[in-house]
């Protein structure tokens, strides 16, 4: 995971996030319907700032990994 991964429609390839049932902090790769543990002290707000992510951009990454990626929550 390179902080240079840009996604297309100006999203990042990658943002991080806290799953609400275990606090477990993850990587969302852009594009997949999968996450990643991450082993970091850093919260995932944390590294979003080292990744230049947005918070919005994290809820809409977040939410389409979730959902679907053919979602208005990143195609809007």
């Amino acid at each position: 995971m390179h902080k240079e991964h840009v996604a297309d429609d100006g999203f990042p390839g990658i943002a991080f996030a806290t799953l609400p049932k275990t606090g477990e902090t993850v990587a969302i790769r852009y594009g997949e319907r999968i996450y990643y543990p991450v082993n970091s002290a850093k919260t995932a707000d944390e590294l979003n700032a080292i990744y230049g992510v947005t918070p919005g951009q994290a809820r809409a990454i977040l939410a389409s990994a979730l959902a679907g990626w053919k979602t208005p929550s990143i195609n809007s």
